[in-house]
C-alpha cells in the first residue's frame, strides 16, 4: 500500500505507539496513512479509516483520543470489566471483546482483550497485544477494494464477524486434539495416562465457554432495536445477523464441552474393557489349573492301578497329556473368542 503522510498531533501520537491507519478509500486506492482530527472530520461517504493501535495504558490512550476529539473518560471506564461491554455516546459507541488463543502444546487457551471504537466513517482497534485476526485484515486487504463504501457500522460488524470465525477456529483446534486423543484411547493398549490430558482439556472447555459467554451482552445489545436507532435496515440486519452468530459460537462450545465428556466416557469404557479382558483371562487360566489340580488329584488316591507300576514311563506320559489338554483349551479359547 501507498503511503501518505499528513501534520497534526495524531501522526505524533501513533509515531510513540504501536499504530497503522489504513484508508479505505473506494475512489482511489486503499493506503496506509497518517490523520490527525481535521481529516477524519473531513472523510467523506466513500472514504473509511481504521485505526489499529496497541495501548498499554491510560496514558497512551490519552495520546491517541484526545488529538481526535474522542472523549477518554467512556473509554477508560469500558477497559473495567466491571462495567458493561458497551457504551454509546453521541455519534460513537465502544465494545469490549476478548479474542481466543490456543495453545496445542500445553492444552491452555488464553483471550486477549481489545476495544471497538466506531465513529463518523472511523473505526478504532485498540489492544496491548497482537491480535491474529486483525493482523490478517491488515495484511490481506485489496489496494483496490470497495470497504470504503461501507459505513462505519458494517465495517466494525465485520471485525466482529471475523473475531468470531477466530473462535470457530480456536473451536476446530480443540477438537481436533480432542479426536486425536480418541484414537490414542482406541488403540490396543489403553493407559491411565491419558486422564490428566482430559482434565486439561476439560479446564480449557471451560475458560473457552467462560470467555466467550462474556460476550452475551455485548451481543444482546447489538441485536436490540434501541441501538444505534439512526441506522437503516440493512445495518440493523447486519446487527442482527452477527448475533445470531454468537449463538452457534456458544453452541459450538457448548458441543466442545460435550466432546470432552464423550471421551472421558471412552476412556472409562476402554478401562472397563481392559479390566474384563484380564478376569477373563485369570478366569480361564483359575479353571486350567483347577482342571489340572483334579486330575493331579485323582492320580495321587490311595488305589491300585497298572498305570503307576509303569515307572517314569506313566509320569512322563501323564504330563504329556496334561499339556496337550492345556494346547487343546487354549486353541478352543482362542477359536471362540474367549480371550486375547
Amino acid at each position: 500500500m501507498n503511503h501518505e503522510r499528513a501534520p497534526g498531533s495524531t501522526q505524533a501520537s501513533c509515531a510513540t505507539l504501536d499504530c497503522r491507519v489504513l484508508l479505505f478509500d473506494a475512489d482511489g486506492v486503499d493506503r496506509v496513512v497518517t490523520l490527525d482530527r481535521q481529516q477524519l472530520d473531513a472523510l467523506s461517504g466513500n472514504k473509511l479509516a481504521w485505526v489499529d493501535a496497541r495501548v498499554e495504558d491510560n496514558e497512551q490512550l490519552e495520546a491517541l483520543l484526545t488529538p481526535l476529539g474522542i472523549d477518554v473518560a467512556p473509554v477508560q471506564r469500558l477497559l473495567d470489566r466491571t462495567n458493561g461491554p458497551l457504551f454509546s455516546q453521541q455519534a460513537w459507541f465502544g465494545a469490549r471483546a476478548i479474542a481466543p488463543v490456543w495453545n496445542d502444546d500445553h492444552l491452555h487457551c488464553t483471550g486477549i482483550p481489545w476495544l471497538l471504537l466506531v465513529g463518523p466513517n472511523v473505526v478504532m482497534t485498540l489492544h496491548k497485544d497482537a491480535i491474529g485476526f486483525l493482523d490478517n485484515v491488515a495484511a490481506h486487504e485489496d489496494p483496490a477494494s470497495q470497504v470504503g463504501q461501507l459505513v462505519a457500522d458494517s465495517f466494525a460488524v465485520a471485525l466482529l464477524d471475523r473475531m468470531l470465525t477466530a473462535w470457530f477456529d480456536a473451536l476446530d483446534d480443540f477438537e481436533d486434539r480432542v479426536d486425536r486423543l480418541e484414537v490414542e484411547i482406541l488403540k490396543p493398549k489403553v493407559r491411565r495416562a491419558h486422564l490428566p490430558e482430559l482434565r486439561k482439556l476439560r479446564r480449557a472447555a471451560a475458560k473457552f465457554r467462560r470467555m466467550l459467554s462474556s460476550h452475551r451482552d455485548l451481543f444482546d445489545a447489538l441485536a436490540r432495536p434501541d441501538f444505534r436507532p439512526d441506522q437503516d435496515v440493512k445495518v440493523e440486519k447486519q446487527f442482527r445477523a452477527i448475533a445470531m452468530r454468537y449463538e452457534r459460537a456458544m453452541d459450538a462450545v457448548e458441543n466442545a464441552r460435550d466432546l470432552v465428556v464423550g471421551s472421558y466416557e471412552l476412556l472409562s469404557t476402554r478401562l472397563s474393557q481392559r479390566t474384563n479382558d484380564t478376569m477373563r483371562l485369570l478366569t480361564f487360566v483359575t479353571v486350567m489349573l483347577g482342571t489340572l489340580a483334579v486330575i493331579a488329584g485323582v492320580l495321587g488316591m490311595n488305589f491300585h492301578a497298572g498305570l503307576f507300576e509303569t515307572g517314569s514311563t506313566g509320569f512322563w506320559t501323564t504330563v504329556a497329556a496334561m499339556a496337550v489338554f492345556v494346547v487343546v483349551a487354549i486353541v478352543l479359547a482362542r477359536l471362540r473368542d474367549w480371550w486375547k
